[in-house]
C-alpha cells in the first residue's frame, strides 16, 4: 500500500507553523510514502516543494484548499490561483470548474464546524459529480468523521484521509492508502478517479479519531 497524507499545510500558506524543510522528515517518521501540500487558494504558494521533492526523492504532490460558499474543497490536479477560483463561489460551480480543467475536487471535513460558521453537512448529498469525500480529517472529531463516512456511503463514493496538519508533528495523523505507487500529480488524479483507495488513521492517534 502507498500511504499519502492528502491534506498538509506549511508556513508558505500563512496559517501554519510547519517549515517546508520539516515536511519530509516528519512524513517519513509517520511512515508515509508521500504527502500533498494544500495551501489555501493558491497552488503557486507550494512551488518550493518541487525542489524539496527532487532533493529528497520523496513524492510531494501539490494541490490547494479552496473555500467555497458552503465549505472547503481540496483541489487536486489543477494549478489554480485566486484569479481562477475566486473564494466563495458555490461549491457545485467550483467542483464543475475543476472537473472541466481535468482535476478532482473533494469536499474537506464536510461536517466540521468552526470555519466562519461554515458547515457543509448533509447538503453534500445534493452535490453532483463527486468522486470522494474527506472522511478522515485529523483535526475533526470522531463524530464529524463518522458523519462524513456515512455521507460517502450514501453517495456511493470513496473516502480520503488527511491530517490537515498545521504543525510538523501532526503530519501523517491521517492518510489515504492507494493500491499502487504514485509519482506525479497526474497519477494522483487518476487514482482518485478510480476509487481504489481508503482513508486511514495512524494508529498512534486511533483512540481519538476512530
Amino acid at each position: 500500500m502507498f500511504k499519502v497524507d492528502l491534506h498538509v499545510h506549511s508556513v508558505l500558506g500563512g496559517d501554519a507553523a510547519t517549515l517546508p524543510e520539516e515536511v519530509v522528515p516528519n512524513a517519513r517518521k509517520a511512515g508515509l510514502d508521500g504527502v500533498c501540500i494544500t495551501e489555501h487558494h493558491d497552488h503557486g504558494l507550494s512551488k518550493p516543494f518541487d525542489a524539496i521533492a527532487r532533493s529528497t526523492a520523496f513524492p510531494i504532490f501539490r494541490g490547494l484548499e479552496y473555500r467555497a460558499e458552503e465549505g472547503h474543497l481540496l483541489v487536486f490536479g489543477v494549478a489554480a490561483g485566486r484569479s481562477d477560483l475566486w473564494p466563495g463561489l458555490p461549491m457545485q460551480q467550483a467542483i464543475d470548474w475543476v472537473s472541466r480543467k481535468g482535476g478532482v475536487a473533494v469536499p474537506a471535513h464536510p461536517f466540521q464546524t468552526g470555519f466562519l460558521g461554515q458547515c457543509l453537512g448533509r447538503r453534500v448529498l445534493r452535490i453532483e459529480h463527486l468522486v470522494a469525500l474527506e472522511t478522515i480529517n485529523a483535526s475533526a472529531t470522531s463524530e464529524e468523521n463518522r458523519l462524513a463516512r456515512q455521507a460517502a456511503d450514501q453517495l456511493g463514493i470513496a473516502g480520503i484521509g488527511g491530517s490537515d496538519a498545521h504543525g510538523p508533528g501532526a503530519i501523517g495523523r491521517a492518510y489515504t492508502t492507494f493500491s499502487a505507487p504514485l509519482r506525479t500529480n497526474a497519477d494522483l488524479v487518476a487514482a482518485l478517479r478510480n476509487g481504489e483507495y481508503a482513508a486511514c488513521v495512524n494508529h498512534r492517534w486511533a483512540p481519538r479519531l476512530n
